[in-house]
C-alpha cells in the first residue's frame, strides 16, 4: 500500500478518534478526511454521518448502541492497521 494512502488513513482514524473524544466538532472532522474515494474512509464516514440517537423516544437501546460504537472502533482500527487495498 502506498505511504500517502497509509498517511490519509491515519489522518483518518485520528480525527475519530479526536471527535469521539469530544476533542474536536463534527465539522473539524470533516475537514480533517481527505477529499478522495477510498473506501474504509468512506465507510468510516458513513457510520458517522449516521450516528444513532441513544435511549428515548425513537432512540436505540443500550445494546444497539453499542453494537454501533464497536463497528465505529472497527472502522477506525481497520485505518490505523488495516492492510485493506485503496
Amino acid at each position: 500500500m502506498k505511504e500517502d494512502c497509509i498517511g490519509r488513513r491515519k489522518a483518518a482514524a485520528q480525527a475519530a478518534r479526536a471527535l469521539l473524544a469530544g476533542e474536536i466538532s463534527y465539522d473539524q472532522f470533516l475537514q480533517a478526511i481527505p477529499d478522495e474515494a477510498d473506501k474504509l474512509i468512506g465507510q468510516l464516514v458513513d457510520l458517522i454521518e449516521h450516528e444513532p440517537k441513544r435511549g428515548g423516544w425513537g432512540g436505540v437501546d443500550e445494546n444497539a448502541w453499542q453494537s454501533y460504537r464497536r463497528q465505529i472502533l472497527a472502522a477506525i482500527e481497520a485505518l490505523e492497521f488495516g492492510t485493506q487495498g485503496h
